[in-house]
């Protein structure tokens, strides 16, 4: 599956400067293509989202036809508000 970065992604991902937690990132979501519905599905006003963990952060992401559509990451205690 090809996989879609949206501008609120790329602009938050720019703001970490530490360089293992930028690969641990792209490495989890890379991980996405083999295996799309890693990621834990959320409820309510997410619902047809889906959520995977990278240490501290969360990945907010859904399919999309033939495409994973990665919308945000951000600290757990944010990205749920």
């Amino acid at each position: 599956m090809k996989i879609e970065f949206s501008k609120n992604f790329n602009l938050e991902y720019k703001k970490i400067k530490d360089k293992s937690t930028r690969l641990n990132i792209l490495t989890q979501i890379k991980k996405l293509e083999e295996n799309p519905e890693r990621g834990k599905p959320l409820k309510n006003k997410l619902k047809g989202y889906r959520c995977l963990r990278v240490k501290s952060f969360r990945i907010i992401y859904r399919i999309s036809n033939e495409k994973i559509i990665i919308v945000t990451f951000e600290s757990r205690d944010k990205v749920y508000k």
